[in-house]
């Protein structure tokens, strides 16, 4: 791993190739083509090996579709089913909710040709038996599935508590948020010219040392350092890249194939592609955020662009599939054929040679952010035009560099295919030089992505986040009553604090909804005060950090401001639990994020009006005596120690989700609450006791049971199918 998914692509795509009947050396080319799309590359580069996973089976659950719509019902749905069990089990829900798209393409194909051809009641026959296979498949997951829908209404992928910012929610999530990586409309070129927008976030030095030569010597060593990359993304990893051989195959293919099979792989790509635009296209955007269920719970909409490295090289190796078997087809259609490959040839031929009528090479957003951040420094206007004259220049000659790479490409591939056409030679040395060809064209592209110094001994990488001196001193603190914030790494996109300590921060895509509000309107404020005091060396510094009430509730105890010094100790972190002497009652949930901006928390808990029932018969008389310790922590198991003369309305800090969360006192269960926005209280009765907070979310214990029913039907269905399949083959039917 991450390898095998590499391999999981390409057996994939050349089944699905097979099962159309395509010639098994075309298949090769089709799941090389697929693999090798830069996408799909980029994906396995950045670790998104879920996202992988779940692409890998795409083509196998069509292929279980196209084989049960073609005559093969029972194997079909067979293969299906198995194919999306192993789908949803790679627990990638963006790429399960894409497919489901292209699947609803391919019914309305199905269905008309159902309707065309009068065989009606066969089609939904076939779909309801197909339809039985997805319940089965989606049983055989039903628990994470089920956990799934149940925590993501809480989370950032649910509907929001506050009122605030009413014009960009959904019911999801925001729009902006959803579309921040939106492709731009120009940046589709990038399908048949890689670098047309640059290629990825990175200084143009670091793989374009050729185009600095077209850079005055005074801002060479500026330009050098400033991005490659030119597009309306925030950054990337690199850009989408179907290849030019493919795309121009592709689009050959939609006016030569025949069969309305066509027109569900050209729509479905279409779709993909004006999706893919997101904030640049919000016509469409905004109507299937509004109208389509489910649509506004994934981010970064230029995911749906998988859709196009899949339809894309289908079509394309159905292209030459026909190529091969229609002897007559450039009597035909060779005038066709031959215009396509002119016009894409004619457009990167343009591209090639005026590259500035295609594209600007910087973004006003670039140019407004260096104008900023020399603001006061007495630089003229003038100079900020020449550096990016400058900048325009460099990136240019990385367009017309790869422009020129592709036109070579698209050029041989182009005589290849017409002297095919024309003189019917060899079909080998036709099938062997397009694999060829394909394979320089994505591999080489593939390679600027995931490179050499990609790939590490797994020795090297034993340990992923080096322990550092602050991590080496937090650690020789053994009690089990503090969490970590690390100022010196990007808070909330870090994964490295979390791997020796308890973290405020951390990445997650779906984290709670209220946590990442809480994130927003709270904590960041409070971390911003931090860096101020920190970077002013305040001698109050430690009173700063004390006083931050957010912080202190969640328990952070030690702050990293330098990774290689000793890290700062906030002395007013609460600790796991405290009792509280009163509580402020809010109305919604507006007033408690408000309220957290003055009260404190060590004495007053802040709880919703909704709560009150769990609540009740508590002292606030204060108690120096009272006290609530952890004395056992296990990620699905606390154990506390209490002791007070009265009952006491104690505060955890620890997250509050009842969907899964169960509190007992002496072993006996009881109520709990939500309070100051996302943490727990309970009232603890006077005397000894020990409380237990377990993790026993209902649905995994119904789940499991529904999961391993389903899962045995499954299997007992795909059993029987390859033993019909098996006898089929050992006794076929006369003829």
């Amino acid at each position: 791993s991450p390898a095998n998914l590499f391999f999981l692509y390409l057996r994939g795509f050349y089944f699905l190739l097979i099962v159309l009947g395509i010639d098994k050396r075309l298949a090769i080319i089709g799941a090389f083509a697929f693999a090798f799309s830069s996408y799909l590359i980029i994906f396995i580069e950045a670790g998104h090996n879920s996202k992988a996973h779940a692409i890998g089976y795409m083509a196998p659950v069509i292929a279980g579709l196209l084989l049960a719509y073609r005559g093969r019902m029972w194997l079909g749905a067979a293969i299906t089913g198995l194919a999306l069990a192993l789908e949803l089990y790679a627990n990638h829900l963006q790429i399960t909710y894409y497919l489901l798209i292209l699947v609803l393409l391919l019914g309305v194909m199905e269905l008309f040709n159902a309707y065309r051809e009068k065989r009606l009641p066969l089609f939904f026959k076939t779909t309801a038996l197909l339809a039985g296979m997805a319940v089965l498949a989606v049983a055989a997951n039903i628990t994470n599935l089920w956990a799934t829908q149940e925590y993501g209404r809480y989370s950032t992928r649910g509907p929001s508590d506050l009122t605030v910012h009413e014009d960009i929610k959904t019911s999801g999530l925001d729009k902006d948020y959803i579309t921040d990586w939106s492709y731009g409309v120009g940046e589709s070129w990038t399908f048949l010219i890689p670098d047309f927008k640059g290629g990825a976030s990175e200084p143009i030095a670091k793989n374009n040392r050729e185009a600095l030569r077209n850079v005055d010597d005074q801002f060479r060593q500026n330009v050098g350092g400033f991005g490659a990359y030119f597009g309306d993304q925030p950054f990337t990893s690199g850009p989408v890249y179907l290849g030019a051989i493919i795309c121009m195959l592709f689009l050959i293919g939609a006016f030569i194939v025949r069969g309305p099979g066509k027109w569900w792989l050209v729509s479905a790509t279409i779709l993909s592609v004006m999706l893919s635009w997101g904030k640049n296209f919000m016509f469409l955007t905004n109507l299937f955020l509004d109208y389509v269920p489910g649509y506004d719970k994934f981010r970064a909409v230029t995911t749906i662009l998988v859709l196009a490295e899949f339809t894309v090289p289908l079509l394309a190796v159905m292209a030459v599939d026909q190529m091969l078997k229609d002897t007559g087809i450039y009597k035909n259609s060779g005038k066709r054929i031959n215009l396509i490959m002119g016009i894409v040839l004619g457009i990167t031929v343009l591209i090639m040679i005026a590259p500035g009528q295609f594209t600007s090479f910087y973004t006003p957003g670039e140019y407004d952010q260096v104008t900023a951040s020399v603001k006061g420094q007495n630089v003229s206007q003038d100079l900020i035009d020449n550096f990016f004259n400058n900048v325009s220049a460099a990136r240019k000659h990385i367009l017309e560099r790869d422009a020129q790479r592709t036109f070579f490409l698209l050029l041989v591939t182009s005589v290849l295919v017409w002297s095919f056409l024309k003189f019917r030679y060899n079909r080998n040395i036709f099938i062997y030089s397009l694999l060829a060809l394909v394979l320089i064209d994505l591999a080489f592209v593939g390679k600027r992505y995931l490179g050499d110094d990609d790939f590490i001994r797994k020795s090297a990488n034993a340990v992923p986040f080096p322990e550092s001196a602050a991590d080496r001193m937090i650690l020789q603190d053994t009690a089990k009553d503090y969490r970590v914030l690390n100022l010196a790494a990007n808070v909330f996109n870090d994964a490295g604090t979390s791997y020796y300590h308890k973290s405020i921060g951390g990445y997650h895509g779906a984290k709670l909804k209220r946590y990442k509000e809480l994130i927003d309107f709270r904590l960041t404020p409070e971390l911003a005060a931090l860096k101020v005091a920190i970077q002013k060396q305040d001698s109050n510094i430690f009173d700063v950090i004390s006083s931050q009430p957010v912080l202190n509730m969640l328990n952070t105890k030690y702050i990293i401001i330098n990774p290689d010094g000793a890290p700062l100790v906030n002395t007013g972190a609460l600790g796991n639990a405290w009792f509280v002497t009163g509580v402020e009652w809010v109305p919604n949930a507006d007033s408690e994020m408000t309220a957290l901006n003055t009260f404190q928390p060590a004495v007053t808990a802040v709880v919703e009006e909704s709560f009150k029932s769990f609540l009740t018969g508590f002292s606030t008389t204060p108690d120096s005596t009272a006290g609530i310790v952890l004395t056992d922590y296990k990620p699905d198991m606390l154990t506390y120690s209490s002791n007070s003369t009265e009952a006491r309305l104690a505060v955890f800090s620890e997250i509050y989700y009842d969907k899964g969360w169960k509190v007992y006192v002496d072993g006996k269960e009881a109520p709990y609450a939500r309070a100051d926005y996302v943490l727990r209280c309970m009232v603890i009765p006077g005397g000894k006791h020990t409380i237990e907070w377990k993790f026993e979310p209902e649905v995994v214990k119904k789940g499991e049971k529904i999961a391993f029913a389903g899962s045995l039907l499954l299997l007992l269905v795909c059993a029987g199918a390859g033993y019909q399949a098996w006898k089929r083959r050992e006794n076929p039917p006369s003829v």
